[in-house]
């Protein structure tokens, strides 16, 4: 089951070297970072990452210690946890990082199973099934504004999307962004 199932997250961005937190656990020590990846696709967006083992968040930390403003790309698996108001929130566990150019965003591509799909004033919010190897099954809160959507997959079926991390109008006329923060589906295929 755990095969058809499929979680990439990646980040294009810089580093906000205020927001570095260090943390101990039971199995090893990792930071907790948020990276600025605010521009006219994502709007004003920050992404909330996290880096296991000292030997891959130590080079990234000297690394935003030299070069604070230096773009970097990150590559690890996207997440979300809820809040006790059950507001969802998009976490990035990151295993790669390297320094690369490339417009600001968070992106994801998943493919799991729906779970609860449901009408919404702009589209359609659905819940999505998945599970990695070895790791518990999540449940992702994920957007989808109807004029980009023929289908509408329905409970049970098996999808693969591809999205950002955005707001919901991420640049309008002016320049500006409004609305909540949220992933937002930009493809779909229907498996």
């Amino acid at each position: 089951m755990s095969q058809k199932h499929f979680n990439l997250g990646t980040v294009f961005g810089t580093a906000l070297p205020d927001t570095i937190e260090r943390k101990p656990s039971k199995k090893s020590e990792f930071i907790n970072l948020q990276m600025n990846v605010a521009g006219r696709r994502c709007g004003s967006v920050r992404a909330f990452c996290r880096v296991w083992n000292s030997d891959r968040f130590e080079p990234l930390l000297d690394q935003i210690a030299d070069r604070p403003h230096e773009r970097l790309f990150l590559k690890g698996f996207f997440g979300q946890f809820w809040d006790d108001r059950n507001i969802s929130y998009a976490t990035y566990t990151i295993y790669h990082w390297e320094v690369r150019d490339g417009d600001p965003r968070a992106a994801f591509i998943l493919k799991g199973d729906v779970d609860v799909i449901s009408k919404t004033t702009t589209g359609h919010r659905m819940l999505m099934n998945m599970q990695r190897e070895g790791q518990d099954a999540e449940r992702l809160e994920l957007w989808m504004q109807d004029e980009k959507f023929l289908d509408t997959p329905e409970p049970g079926q098996l999808i693969e999307v591809k999205g950002y991390l955005r707001q919901e109008q991420p640049e309008d006329d002016f320049g500006g962004s409004s609305g909540p923060v949220r992933s937002y589906v930009e493809e779909l295929r229907i498996l």
